[in-house]
């Protein structure tokens, strides 16, 4: 193990691949012992370690094997992997933890939702402390998808949403807008996948439905080769995986330095939102009513 400070482009080989590869992970720790705990700053105050990579996106054999390494169980892989007890005594003790956020602004609750049948009991019991049994009641969800890209590259992200892929055919489903404008920050610009869907369960069986991961790995490997096509690894394998939430599969991450090569998507924060008014044009709020 080296004891120098880790090259930040390794760490978020590691982190990055733990979102979808068990072996590249493997692979990596063999080389550098030192990452099993190397957590990557994607900007804004969003850490990620590759336990975490593995936990939101319900890679269970990435989180075990880890573990079985050494690396730290949080609250957020808990939940993932249905250690009820375990999440229940957090909560009981340290009620404020029920409405943490994981990486990139996760909920407690997502985590859980991504451990299938083995997190059910996990998932009832965060319901009934968040009282979502009443909240999936109130009506329809915005989820939105704020995607950051570098200037220049939006036209190629916003391909990869051209299509629906299979989002469209999900029960609750209503409509799902892309947009794209100007970022704040100069050399970037922004794109914003908003999916509006009739509950926000329907939105919850989405999130954690096999096409969902099926169409989040493939963003990834998309994200990794245009990396790659950028600017050659520095002997690990360039990456920057890209992930999200929903219809909503994206990168993130803000580079520490520009010129490190990552890839087009400079960061993203996944946003739910109440639908609290709608109002359509007056003929068609007349046929309605």
């Amino acid at each position: 193990m080296s004891e120098q400070a880790l090259n930040p482009e390794l760490v978020r080989a590691f982190v990055g691949s733990a979102h979808s590869d068990l072996e590249r992970v493997q692979q990596l720790l063999q080389e550098e012992p030192g990452l099993l705990h190397a957590a990557m700053n994607w900007g804004g105050g969003d850490w990620e370690t590759a336990a975490g990579a593995a936990a939101h996106v319900g890679r269970k054999d990435i989180l075990n094997w880890l573990l079985e390494q050494g690396a730290r169980l949080d609250l957020f892989g808990a939940a993932m992997l249905g250690e009820l007890e375990l999440v229940r005594s957090v909560i009981e003790r340290h009620p404020s933890q029920l409405h943490a956020k994981g990486p990139h602004g996760i909920t407690l609750l997502q985590h859980a939702l991504m451990g299938g049948p083995d997190a059910q009991e996990v998932v009832a019991y965060l319901k009934e402390k968040l009282g979502e049994a009443k909240e999936e009641l109130a009506g329809p969800v915005l989820v939105e998808n704020r995607i950051v890209v570098k200037a220049g590259f939006a036209e190629a992200v916003l391909e990869r949403f051209a299509k629906p892929k299979q989002v469209h055919t999900f029960e609750g489903f209503i409509r799902m807008d892309v947009l794209h404008g100007k970022s704040e920050n100069e050399g970037e610009e922004e794109i914003r996948v908003c999916t509006t869907w009739r509950a926000k369960a329907d939105f919850e069986a989405w999130a954690s439905s096999d096409s969902f991961r099926g169409a989040h790995a493939k963003r990834q490997e998309q994200q990794a080769e245009g990396e790659a096509a950028e600017k050659p690894a520095h002997g690990h394998g360039g990456h920057g995986q890209a992930h999200g939430h929903g219809a909503h599969g994206s990168a993130h991450g803000r580079p520490a330095a520009a010129g490190e090569g990552a890839g087009p998507i400079v960061g993203n924060r996944v946003t739910i939102y109440r639908v609290a008014a709608s109002h359509l044009p007056a003929a068609a709020a007349a046929e309605q009513g």
